[in-house]
C-alpha cells in the first residue's frame, strides 16, 4: 500500500484536501510547520474523515520543507515500512503578498527553496508525481479575461515570483520525461 505526502496539509486547502483523499481510501502522510496553521485542523480532518490521527491512513508529522535530512527520513522510513511515497501534493509555504514585499527573502527561501529541497528529496526516492499549489497572481495585471495557461505572466510581486519560479523549476523536470507533474493556479 501506498501514501501520498500532503505539505502543508493542516492549513485551508490542504485540510480540505486532506478530507477528500482520506475520503477517496488514500493514507496519508501530512507534513506541516504550523506557520501558518493548526494541528487541530488535522484533528478536524481525522473526524471528518472518520479516522484516527497518527493512524495508518493518516500520520503527522511537524517539520519544514527546507530540513533535507527530516525530507529524507520521510521517504526512506515510508519504503522502509512497505508504503512508499507515490506521490506529493504540495501546499507548504508562504502566501501573503505585502509580507512578500516587506520580507521578499523570506519567501525565496521557504516558497523555492522549500520546494527544491522537497522536490530533491523526491527525486532521490524516485517519486515524481506532484501537485504544486500555485497562483493566478502569476499572471500581474492581465489586460483581457478570462485568463488560460498561454495568458502571459508577469509577476509583480515576491510571493507571484516564487510560486512561478517552482513552476519554471518544473517544467524543466518534467523535460527529463520521467515527471508527472500539475500546476494549480487558484484565484
Amino acid at each position: 500500500m501506498a501514501q501520498i505526502l500532503v505539505t502543508g496539509g493542516a492549513g485551508f486547502i490542504g485540510s480540505h484536501t486532506s478530507v477528500g483523499l482520506l475520503k477517496a481510501g488514500h493514507c496519508l502522510l501530512v507534513l506541516d510547520n504550523f506557520s501558518n496553521s493548526s494541528p487541530e485542523a488535522l484533528k478536524r480532518v481525522a473526524e471528518l474523515s472518520n479516522v484516527s490521527l497518527d493512524s495508518d491512513q493518516l500520520r503527522l508529522i511537524q517539520g519544514d520543507i527546507r530540513d533535507a535530512t527530516l525530507l529524507d527520513r520521510i521517504f526512506s522510513e515510508a519504503q522502509a515500512s512497505q508504503k512508499p511515497i507515490e506521490a506529493v501534493i504540495h501546499f507548504a509555504g508562504l502566501k501573503a503578498v505585502g509580507e512578500s514585499v516587506a520580507d521578499p527573502l523570506r519567501y525565496w527561501g521557504v516558497n523555492v527553496g522549500g520546494s527544491q529541497a522537497l522536490l530533491a528529496a523526491m527525486n532521490t526516492h524516485n517519486c515524481r508525481k506532484f501537485v504544486f499549489s500555485s497562483t493566478s497572481t502569476v499572471y500581474g495585471e492581465p489586460n483581457s479575461f478570462p485568463l488560460t495557461e498561454t495568458t502571459p505572466t508577469s509577476p509583480i510581486h515576491p510571493y507571484a515570483q516564487t510560486k512561478l519560479a517552482v513552476e519554471q523549476m518544473l517544467r524543466a523536470l518534467t523535460a527529463r520525461g520521467d515527471w508527472r507533474v500539475s500546476a494549480l493556479r487558484y484565484f
